[in-house]
């Protein structure tokens, strides 16, 4: 089960999961993808960035596996304060 409550879903949560999560260029990997939170077909492995080689560790299982996700939207607070000065 994960949450996450950001100001701006393109910005905020995608930009971690399409740069950080799912490709290493972001952190020097090349293609690598994250190995626990990652989306992978298999076995995986990690890759450690260390000068002046990096160390790829290999296999290793797969940690996450998602059975299904959706975004559910929460009001801004502008409008909670809205709708908690509306009179009855």
């Amino acid at each position: 089960m994960f949450a996450f409550i950001g100001a701006h879903l393109g910005r905020q949560f995608e930009f971690v999961q399409s740069e950080w999560m799912n490709d290493g260029v972001f952190f020097g990997a090349g293609n690598s993808k994250d190995p626990v939170t990652g989306s992978h077909d298999g076995v995986t492995g990690l890759t450690i960035p260390r000068r002046p080689l990096r160390r790829r560790l290999t296999p290793l299982p797969r940690f996450v596996v998602t059975r299904g996700g959706e975004y559910c939207f929460l009001p801004s607070r502008s409008a909670l304060r809205w709708l908690g000065e509306l009179q009855n």
